[in-house]
């Protein structure tokens, strides 16, 4: 494919699916890029304004420091190699460029309840009903299939990308069947509560700058 050049102060969405509804007025120069062209074709009926790409973001079809800001929302779950898109958006990003990423990861209550699960055998290594995630992430690895949510950070500053801000956001992660079935049975409504506060965070949520 070749290789584009949009206006300056570009803002590139990777793997953005159907959520450029939010994105696209809210910044400048919006442009959006997914692997799905099913997906594109439904935003883009509704969405005649926005720039829409069928593109993987492992092979992202712009020139190097083309954009200024780059968004890259629950996607890295879905790669069998995150690195790659990784190593895409520090390139298609100017120096000092920011990207901003978001993964599902399980708050630390949740780890702990689902390794003792894994560890007593009610759970399979896969537990969650998301059968297109290719891997979790949570604060340690909780069956094989998890990473540990610091080695993504690492990975990206080996590839010239800043963590500079660090968040959860607010979400339970309800699809465990163990995580209600076998420890809240009986107290389902209290866990809830506790865990879908905003104190545990489901989401992560960080920023990283090209160096």
């Amino acid at each position: 494919m070749t290789k584009t050049s949009p206006c300056a102060r570009s803002t590139l969405d990777v793997g953005c699916g159907e959520n450029p509804y939010f994105f696209h007025k809210r910044l400048v120069n919006y442009v959006g890029i997914d692997i799905t062209l099913r997906v594109l074709r439904k935003v883009r009926h509704n969405l005649s304004d926005a720039t829409l790409i069928c593109a993987s973001g492992s092979h992202i079809p712009f020139k190097d420091s083309t954009f200024d800001l780059a968004i890259c929302t629950e996607v890295l779950e879905h790669l069998q190699d995150p690195e790659e898109a990784i190593i895409e958006i520090g390139r298609v990003l100017t120096n000092g460029g920011a990207a901003i990423i978001s993964i599902p990861s399980l708050s630390l209550p949740q780890t702990i309840i689902l390794w003792i699960g894994y560890r007593m055998k009610k759970i399979s290594e896969k537990p969650f009903q998301s059968p297109d995630h290719v891997r979790e992430y949570a604060r340690f690895r909780v069956t094989p299939h998890f990473e540990k949510t610091v080695n993504l950070f690492k990975l990206f500053d080996r590839k010239a990308l800043q963590v500079r801000e660090v968040a959860t956001v607010q979400s339970l992660y309800t699809s465990p069947k163990m995580f209600y079935s076998i420890f809240l049975s009986r107290t389902e409504k209290i866990f809830e509560r506790i865990l879908s506060s905003t104190l545990f965070g489901h989401h992560t949520v960080f920023k990283a700058v090209k160096k």
